[in-house]
């Protein structure tokens, strides 16, 4: 069962595109790790599942029925 679900996340900020249709999920037992390069979009996609800032399209569920 998913915890969390990402479904097609983008982000644009001006010209750089950060995020571009990320699609994953969590399952209930699973033990994540998010790595990347300085500036692939590791704190955009945290702040995206947060609530802290908007997507430009995509959905994030959390506990998804």
């Amino acid at each position: 069962m998913a915890i969390l679900e990402l479904v097609n996340i983008k982000k644009i900020f001006g010209p750089k595109r950060v995020l571009d249709g990320i699609s994953w999920q969590a399952d209930e037992d699973e033990k994540v790790a998010l790595v990347g390069l300085n500036g692939s979009g590791k704190s955009t996609l945290l702040k995206i599942i947060g609530g802290i800032i908007p997507t430009d399209s995509g959905t994030v569920r959390i506990n998804p029925e």
